[in-house]
């Protein structure tokens, strides 16, 4: 993928033209909004909380010889400065943590999913917010996350693997006509495409001034994206609809016309989070008036807390939460014998106790995978599922071979082989080069077999011990996403 390059404007942006000059009148603080734009964001990294506490990995960054700092308003969240590439990390790699700006934390933080909850991500793709909703219902229930773009899914199905997430259904429909028959949830996050003005401090083409006729056509997909988000929820339930642009033509103006299509339905709830400064949205710009209401949006801008900028609002739907929707009923996914006994190959082999491996549902999805899906899942009906949980175990291998994404999530349990690596073997093993570790190290293992990798007590894999080595099944994709030697 080629890198983008952060803006650089031909003059001091604070008195040049640019696609934010139209609006000086709504900041407080001018110069120190435009010097903040000026300068690159501090890698922000999300704490997998379904394998370590963000102070574990704190922890475990501090020891490597780096200065994490705790993310104050969003519990999960670490920020670490001097010259730390997260994406090159073992960590990241190994699907610790997931490397996610910090403004794009706040739409998934006032969502507030909660375990035993169905949640949307109506527009789903690249991931981040789908994995940060997985992570918050721990692992378990229900998540959908949809996307118009088959392609765009990519990048969000390898981020569901490396993270372990077993709770996550894929769908590929343009979300403006998401079927009633997906049935309702108790959380919709609509993350809109937009014109991502608020995106300057990471890539250059959001300097560039939106025209009329574009933006026009993004606002009439923005309304229909909500409202099809809150006809998706239970009655009880919460939308957030966010963007990461400043244009109140697709904030407040599309949040207005949304709650004017469905009056007494919805009512807004303040866009507030401690410790983070979030400015009031807009009753009025440019002659339009949106209501007084609208102040119970946020507005982030980037200099009060030097960040991206975003836009949030969060509607709560008036009712009791009863259920109201025949498509309520949808049933889950379906253990099938076949993959279940596959499944025992993480018991049998690798030690992983038979309680933890009884909270998962076993299934195929195609021949290639036995895959596994929280029990109790359900996916949406109506909408053809592209995929569902992860690929636990490779079927039309003998023996059976232990994935990679299943050795991960559910390596940290394993009572039998188990190796730990050093800092050059962990790289090396990311670069599918066979290790060699002597006999000491190898007591433990069996003459030949499966072998659960570890790298400073964290799961990194799964390698084939035979003759003394070690051969990494680490797989292709991943070793070419890896490169190097970490930082």
């Amino acid at each position: 993928m080629a890198r983008r390059e952060r803006y650089q404007p031909p003059e001091d942006l604070a008195r040049g033209e640019s696609a934010y000059t139209r609006y000086r009148p709504l900041i407080d603080d001018w110069e120190a909004f435009c010097g903040t734009l000026q300068r690159p964001l501090t890698p922000c990294l999300r704490a997998n909380t379904t394998r370590l506490s963000r102070d574990e990995l704190a922890s475990l960054l501090r020891d490597e010889g780096w200065d994490p700092q705790p993310l104050g308003w969003q519990g999960d969240a670490l920020l670490v400065e001097g010259g730390f590439r997260p994406g090159h990390h073992w960590g990241a790699i190994a699907g610790l943590y997931q490397i996610q700006e910090a403004a794009s934390l706040l739409p998934v933080q006032l969502l507030d999913p909660r375990p035993g909850e169905r949640v949307l991500d109506l527009c789903a793709a690249p991931g981040n917010k789908t994995v940060q909703i997985a992570d918050a219902l721990a692992n378990r229930g229900t998540v959908v996350a949809n996307d118009a773009s088959a392609g765009r899914l990519g990048a969000l199905g390898q981020a569901v693997k490396r993270h372990g997430l077993f709770n996550v259904s894929q769908t590929v429909r343009d979300g403006q006509g998401m079927p009633w028959a997906a049935g309702r949830f108790d959380k919709v996050v609509v993350d809109a495409p937009c014109s991502c003005e608020g995106t300057f401090r990471k890539t250059a083409t959001a300097a560039e001034p939106t025209s009329p006729t574009f933006r026009e056509r993004l606002v009439q997909r923005q309304k229909r994206l909500l409202l099809r988000g809150m006809a998706l929820t239970r009655p009880g339930g919460t939308v957030v609809y966010s963007t990461c642009t400043f244009a109140p033509e697709e904030n407040e103006a599309v949040v207005a016309a949304a709650l004017e299509r469905a009056p007494g339905a919805f009512e807004l709830v303040p866009a507030r989070v401690s410790g983070l400064h979030l400015s009031p949205g807009l009753e009025a710009w440019d002659g339009a008036h949106y209501g007084a209401e609208m102040e119970s949006c946020g507005r982030l801008w980037p200099h009060h807390n030097d960040t991206g900028g975003f836009f949030v609002a969060v509607l709560r739907r008036v009712g009791s939460g009863e259920r109201e929707n025949p498509a309520d009923d949808l049933p889950a996914v379906q253990e099938e014998p076949r993959a279940r006994v596959l499944l025992q190959t993480f018991k049998d082999e690798l030690g992983v106790p038979e309680d933890v491996l009884d909270g998962l549902t076993a299934f195929f999805e195609g021949s290639k995978y036995a895959k596994v899906v929280a029990s109790g899942h359900v996916a949406a009906g109506g909408v053809p599922v592209v995929r569902s949980g992860i690929p636990a175990v490779r079927a039309q291998t003998r023996p059976p071979k232990p994935s990679t994404a299943g050795v991960m999530a559910l390596g940290h349990c394993a009572r039998g082989p188990v190796l730990e690596l050093d800092r050059d073997e962990v790289y090396a093993f990311f670069r599918r080069e066979a290790l060699f570790p002597g006999p000491e190290r190898c007591q433990r293992l069996t003459e030949s077999g499966h072998v659960v990798l570890r790298h400073r007590g964290r799961t990194v894999g799964v390698g084939m011990y035979r003759g003394g080595a070690v051969v990494s099944l680490f797989p292709k994709a991943w070793s070419r996403a890896a490169g190097g030697s970490g930082t």
